[in-house]
């Protein structure tokens, strides 16, 4: 039986920054989402120059912070793989030694 008590944190201030940039990243995109849904109203009713470049701004922010979360989230899972690798290493060790 593998005593998980001696098994080192994971990373963690490494993923805590990670987490915390995940964090931030979703709570500027769902800003970023209502301020597009109030310019997506004005746009519908008036139809102008104007709001449709701030639509257009507004859409390459969303998209800039929906990539961010892709990496971040990428990277998180490339993270994940490199400590279930590290468990599965010590079972394998553990179930050799038993």
């Amino acid at each position: 039986m593998i005593n998980w008590s001696n098994i080192k944190d994971f990373n963690k201030s490494k993923n805590t920054d990670l987490v915390n940039s995940i964090n931030e990243q979703k709570l500027e995109q769902k800003k970023v989402v209502v301020l597009f849904e109030e310019k997506m109203k004005i746009f519908a009713t008036e139809r102008s120059i104007e709001s449709s470049l701030d639509i257009l701004n507004i859409s390459i922010q969303l998209a800039n912070i929906r990539g961010n979360l892709i990496r971040s989230f990428e990277q998180y899972v490339r993270n994940l793989e490199e400590e279930i690798l590290k468990l599965n290493r010590i079972i394998e060790k553990n179930s050799k030694k038993s």
